[in-house]
């Protein structure tokens, strides 16, 4: 009896730190209509992008339901499968980047320490020519587009008013 109690107060702890250690504090949320189109996928739908400390959070919607579930932290999780960042550069954009690409999209912010940048009177535009890659990245009025035409990935994020 004295061996079930302990077992019982045990899992009840272990549970209590798993579940906080899951939780994220989310300091602000958008809607968006987000694309994304890879060799794995090819979604469009609305959905938000929930922003924490050192934690990003995508999520696509259709009827109600999540169809996606992007979760990026120190490593990056696709629907509960979690890779790390190159791991997960390899298999959403199809080729080697610098590990915070993900991070740099989300947030609007330029890629490739600002290759390329040409800024225009509502953000910038970016087009990188490289071995494996042909990147056309434009953020204009929180409209973002990265197109790889060499790898075909596309990812839009069109806020929602």
């Amino acid at each position: 009896m004295q061996i079930i109690k302990k077992l019982w107060i045990l899992g009840l702890c272990l549970f209590l730190v798993s579940g906080c250690a899951l939780k994220h504090t989310i300091s602000s949320s958008q809607p968006y209509l987000i694309t994304i189109k890879n060799s794995h996928m090819a979604l469009s739908d609305t959905g938000f992008i929930n922003f924490g400390d050192a934690y990003t959070n995508v999520q696509i919607f259709s009827a109600g339901a999540i169809l996606f579930n992007l979760e990026v932290s120190s490593d990056v999780c696709v629907d509960g499968q979690c890779l790390s960042r190159t791991q997960f550069n390899q298999l959403f954009f199809n080729n080697e980047h610098y590990a915070t690409l993900i991070d740099d999209l989300l947030h609007m912010l330029p890629i490739y320490n600002k290759k390329n940048l040409l800024k225009t009177e509502n953000g910038f535009t970016q087009e990188i020519n490289m071995p494996k890659s042909h990147i056309i990245y434009t953020v204009m009025d929180n409209l973002v587009t990265f197109r790889d035409n060499t790898n075909g990935v596309l990812i839009k994020l069109k806020p929602l008013q």
